[in-house]
Formats: C-alpha cells, structure tokens, sequence
C-alpha cells in the first residue's frame, strides 16, 4: 500500500476523535457516554503520543451498538489523553505501512471473515480481480501476525470473537472463538473478578458485579494454558439452566488478556447492548485493556488455572467466607435510602471509599474474619444479595464487645457482652413489637466461639443459638421505612461497632419455600 493511504488516514486522526468527542455531547446517547469517561488515563502514557486503529467491518452479523461504541472508545482516548484514534472499515488499512502508524488496533464487534473482499459486489469480480483480492486479504492476515508479534498490541471486543474462523492463527492469535451465547442481551449476569489485585481490574471494587449484557462462551483454541482469564461468569449466582450451555467445567470466560509473540493482547466479552459503552465500569477495564495492549505499562499475563470455587454441597450449603481473604465481600456505602439515591458513578465512588476502609480494619487468616475495633470502621457486606435464607455463622467477642448480623440490608441479630446486657444475644434489637429480646440466654463465656442458626422467610425471622431457640418466626421491622415490609431481596451484613470481632464458619443455603403469615410493620428507634 503507498504511502499515499497512510498520509490520508493520518491527516484525518485528530478530526475524526475531535468529532466523536464532540459529537458525544450533542445528544442524549452522547451525554451518557460523557459522564461515564474516565477522566484520567490508567497509566501515564509516554511522551510520545500513541495511536489505535478502531477496526468494526463486519461480514456476518452486525452489532447496533457499533457506532456508540466507536464514539465512546475514541471519545475515551481523546479525553483521557491515552491515545488518538481512526475509525475505519476499509481492509487496506492492515497494509504494513498503515498499521506502521498505530500502537495498537481495537477490532470492535467485528464478525465473518473480516479480512476477505467478500460483500455484494464480489459476484461481479473478474477472476483476476478475485485472485488479486484474495492475495491482498492473505498478505495483510500476515501483516496482522506481524504486526502484533513484533511488539504492537491488538484489542478484541465482544464479536471479535465471532470472526475469522476460516484463519486459524487468527483464533490463536485472539485466544478462542465463539460457540453461542446461552445468555442473550436481556439477561442479567454476575461476573466474577478472579483477581481483583490484578492491574487491569482496579475498576472492580467487588470480586463480584451484576450486568445485562450477551454473555459468550467459547470453545477451541480458548485454554487457560495460554492466556491470563481476569474476569468470568459466577455460575453460582447465574442461571445456569439456559439452553444452549455447552461447557461442563463453568469455565465461562469475560476478560482476558495474554502475549502474542513480544505484543500483547486483550479481549473482553462485554460489548453486544448499547448502554454497555456508557458504563463506567466497563469503560475503565477496555481502557486498561487498550493501554496495557498499546503497551503502556506492565500487567501480569502468565496464564493461571482456573480457580477452585466455593462449591454447593448436597444439602445446598455453601460458604460465604473461603477462609483465606476478603473475596465475596464489600464495605458498607450508607444505608438502603442513601444508596437508592446515588448515581452509578456515585455509587461507585462511594464503594471504593468503603472497600478501602474495609480493607483497612478488616482482615482475613486461619480460617478467620477479624475486626481490629476501631472507631472508624466499615460493616463487612456481602456482594452478593439474598432473598429467603438460612445462614450459619460463629463469632466470639471480648468484654464489652457488640456486634450483630444485618439481614438483607436491615438492623439486626444482636450480638454483645451478656454481662452487661443480661438478656444475652440473638435478638431482634430494633424491633419495637416482640423479638426485641431473645426468649432465653444462650451466650457463651466471652472469649468463647457462639454458633447462629438463622432462618429468614418473607420477613419472618427465626434464630438458635448455640443450639437454643430464641426467636421464634418474629416478623423483622424495617427499621429504615417502617411503615413498608423488609426488603424482598438484600445483603447481610457483619455489624462493625468498636470493638474487635471474630467471625468464622460463614456458610448460607436458601430457605424452603412455604406459606408466609402477612407481614406486619410497625415505628423508630435508633439502630445499634
């Protein structure tokens, strides 16, 4: 390819990531792209610019959410600062002195043999025309290879992945290829972050995070053996049961990231809906998937086994606490009220700020969760949420110790010094009307372990402790709107309140369904 293409596609770069970004304000769509931008690169990029080819041809299905995602990914460069961009559907753009000029290329839902002349006009070539064509599309499939093995990086997104099956170094090259999507555009999913420490995950403030989107799962050459999986489906809190699950292993991949030679490549499944490209999120981890590709810092991408998970045993129990960290668990951001009113971005802000302070006083070894005490410390939350339940769990206290168990998101269990509360613990303390106190004290001498059995159904609540019962199926107040019933859904929580703690044995199973008393709700009281 002449010279002549590469000055064309260069004179244009500015203007055409000028205009996304200034397009990105000029309707609603646009706006939602704006407010979701990082508003700072993941890593400093060097002194020289950088600059990504956002490639979107598409010879099979093609995504609607092809020209946000174009505006948000070069909006997301320009604004940030982390690189320029060009958009193109055009082949020749793979000619080895016009990817000469970019670091990295971002192939955003392409689908179909991307590379071939192939489209309506194709019948209508000459066998010399064809024959031409074909040897185009096989030197610039090379230039690719090349290109990405001699340093540069290559972005996939979503359909990416849905591409180029009849080039086998292309699969390679990505890490797999598509085999359906059991989990279509609608369907709400939870992903799994296997390494929250890694360093293109710091945009995770939880190991888990729900969103809607078309979730892939894919078959050969996609292995473990060679690439680096940061981000998959939780199967244990996705339905599994949809047609088309093809995979026995749970081993359903999101994000990954891995070397290609001396480059470097990331791929992240997220990408089929619109709204995806203006999730804050998810534009942070594409950036630090596009940075680290355009190599602009170092992230581990030695490829790991799949981690051993929490399994469900017969009886349905599984635990909560895996012994070693924090996995599984956040800080707590406010209360119900308080974060149904936050944006998403506020949201996500807040949570950051409590799961770096959780972090700080919070702490996880032997077996054992630990609460240094301090004044300033956050509940310990669960990720995930919880309609009707049965939970276990043991703690201990010192003197003077208080604490107590929040179910779905509300006041509490109760758990303290029988010796200066001789009603002892287990509770309902904010109850205003019956449960308020346990029926008898079952507490153990401090500084011994004390075993919860809780039973949540609607909002009746049931409690043995240390093997006594002592609440018996008491409705549990709102204690945030008391005049409406306890939430159908919510995290439990581990009540942080000036003074060490120790919890272990965490481990919950979902409660028999059967047929509820009407709910009752009573009036106010200050929560412990």
């Amino acid at each position: 390819m002449t010279s002549r293409i590469v000055m064309l596609w260069l004179a244009t770069l500015s203007a055409v990531t000028a205009a996304s970004t200034a397009a990105a304000g000029d309707d609603e769509i646009g706006d939602r792209i704006l407010k979701a931008l990082p508003t700072h690169p993941y890593a400093a990029p060097p002194g020289r610019g950088r600059n990504v080819l956002i490639f979107t041809r598409t010879l099979g299905y093609r995504h609607d959410s092809i020209p946000v995602g174009i505006r948000a990914i070069a909006s997301m460069g320009r604004y940030t600062g982390a690189y320029e961009s060009v958009e193109s559907e055009d082949p020749a753009m793979f000619e080895r002195e016009a990817l000469a000029a970019f670091d990295a290329v971002v192939l955003l839902n392409t689908t179909g043999e991307f590379m071939e002349p192939g489209g309506p006009s194709r019948g209508a070539d000459t066998p010399k025309a064809q024959t031409v064509a074909s040897e185009a599309a096989a030197r610039r499939k090379e230039n690719l290879l090349e290109f990405v093995h001699s340093g540069k990086g290559l972005v996939g997104i979503h359909a990416a992945a849905d591409s180029c099956y009849h080039w086998p170094a292309y699969g390679e090259m990505l890490g797999g290829w598509f085999d359906g999507h059991p989990w279509n555009a609608n369907d709400e999913v939870t992903l799994r972050i296997d390494e929250p420490r890694h360093a293109l995950c710091g945009m995770f403030h939880s190991p888990t995070m729900k969103i809607t989107d078309e979730i892939y799962q894919f078959r050969a050459p996609y292995s473990r053996d060679r690439q680096r999986v940061i981000v998959r489906l939780d199967t244990a809190l996705t339905p599994m049961d949809k047609p088309g699950v093809k995979r026995t292993d749970g081993d359903f991949a999101v994000s990954w990231l891995r070397r290609e030679g001396k480059g470097r490549v990331f791929y992240c499944a997220l990408g089929h809906r619109e709204d995806i490209y203006w999730n804050p999120v998810v534009l942070r981890h594409y950036l630090a998937g596009i940075q680290y590709a355009i190599g602009d810092y170092a992230a581990d991408d030695r490829p790991v086994p799949m981690p051993v998970g929490e399994t469900t045993g017969s009886d349905g129990w599984r635990e909560l606490f895996n012994g070693r960290d924090l996995t599984g668990w956040k800080g707590l951001v406010g209360d119900p009220i308080r974060r149904a009113a936050m944006s998403s971005v506020e949201l996500e802000m807040a949570q950051a700020q409590a799961d770096e302070l959780m972090r700080k006083h919070w702490s996880a070894k032997d077996g054992v969760l630990y609460f240094d005490g301090a004044k300033t410390g956050s509940h310990l939350c669960t990720v995930e949420e919880f309609g009707d339940f049965e939970l276990e769990l043991e703690w201990k206290i010192q003197a003077g110790g208080d604490s107590g168990i929040y179910l779905r998101g509300c006041p509490q269990v109760q758990i303290w010094d029988a010796k200066l509360h001789p009603e002892g613990s287990g509770g309902l303390y904010n109850n205003q009307r019956g449960g308020k106190d346990p029926a008898e004290r079952a507490d153990r001498a401090l500084g011994e372990w004390n075993r919860f059995h809780i039973t949540m159904r609607g909002d009746r609540v049931t409690v043995r402790l240390n093997g006594q019962l002592v609440v018996n199926d008491v409705v549990l107040e709102n204690f945030w709107k008391r005049d409406e019933p306890i939430p159908p859904r919510g995290q439990l929580e581990l009540q942080s309140h000036e003074s060490p703690l120790w919890f272990r044995n965490i481990r919950v199973r979902s409660a028999p369904i059967g047929v509820l008393p009407p709910a009752t709700q009573p009036t106010t009281s200050p929560a412990r």
